[in-house]
């Protein structure tokens, strides 16, 4: 049976007495490609930010790696092996491809700040092998030749892909991406498809968040379906797709699941 990486216990997370996130329980295997999909409001993002952090659980529990994340920050996490991307871009855009890119490798930095200061040769070994990591990145996302121009200067799909390409370079174990096909064109989202199965391939765990349905059905695993906070389906992409409250949701009818009072009125997606 399968390594499991990612294991979730009855997650909930309430806004002001809002329900974002209500008892939601769930696993990933190691080298496996999980989606997570829903209609807008599911609390799909909330989800990822109780994962990596960002937001403290208001009960439940995680484990990653075969330990508890309880009272570990985002850092840590990010230490430990958790990556991610936003669906809103998060990238400075007035560095650097490449710069961009390098500031995903200060988790794996050794050298400290005398050895920073004083240029030390370990120093100048390490700032020599992160900057042919970070191209390696780049390189696997097909923009080694962009490297030194500025990332605001590159279309949205480009953009998009250094964010994936920085979130690789921490080395994760598991990679978390949020809506990472939104807006792409379809030669993007094909480039997307295929690098998403080489980070399988070279052993990484994939997380996604995703609208675009061909992209989730034709690459994912298994599929976990949320709404209004609750999940209501978990399981291979035929078998969701014949989820009679999976088709319920996204069709606006009424769901077979009890919905706790208050989780009608979340916005988390």
């Amino acid at each position: 049976m399968p390594e499991t990486i990612l294991k979730a216990e009855s997650l909930k997370k309430e806004f002001g007495g809002v329900l974002a996130v209500y008892n939601v329980s769930f696993d990933v295997a190691r080298g496996e490609i999980f989606a997570i999909i829903g209609p807008n409001g599911a609390g799909k993002t909330t989800l990822f930010n109780l994962i990596t952090g960002v937001y403290a659980l208001d009960d439940g529990t995680l484990f990653f790696d075969g330990k508890s994340l309880e009272h570990t920050a985002p850092y840590e996490r990010a230490a430990r092996g958790l990556a991610r991307t936003f669906q809103n871009l998060q990238l400075f855009t007035n560095m650097t491809v490449l710069e961009n890119v390098l500031v995903g490798r200060h988790t794996k930095s050794r050298a400290g700040l005398v050895g920073a200061a004083l240029r030390l040769p370990a120093m100048r070994r390490e700032e020599r092998l992160v900057h042919e990591q970070a191209m390696l990145c780049l390189e696997k996302v097909g923009l080694a030749r962009r490297a030194n121009q500025l990332v605001g200067y590159l279309s949205f799909g480009q953009q998009r892909l250094v964010e994936i390409a920085r979130a690789m370079a921490t080395e994760p174990k598991l990679l978390l991406l949020d809506e990472p096909g939104a807006g792409l064109q379809r030669k993007d989202i094909d480039n997307l498809d295929n690098l998403i199965r080489q980070l399988r391939e070279s052993g990484m765990t994939v997380v996604l968040v995703e609208h675009n349905m061909e992209l989730v059905m034709g690459i994912a695993d298994r599929v976990m379906v949320l709404d209004y906070g609750i999940k209501i389906a978990d399981g291979t992409p035929l078998q969701v797709q014949q989820d009679e409250r999976v088709i319920a949701a996204y069709l606006g009818a009424e769901v077979f699941t009890a919905v706790p009072a208050g989780a009608n009125d979340v916005e988390a997606k």
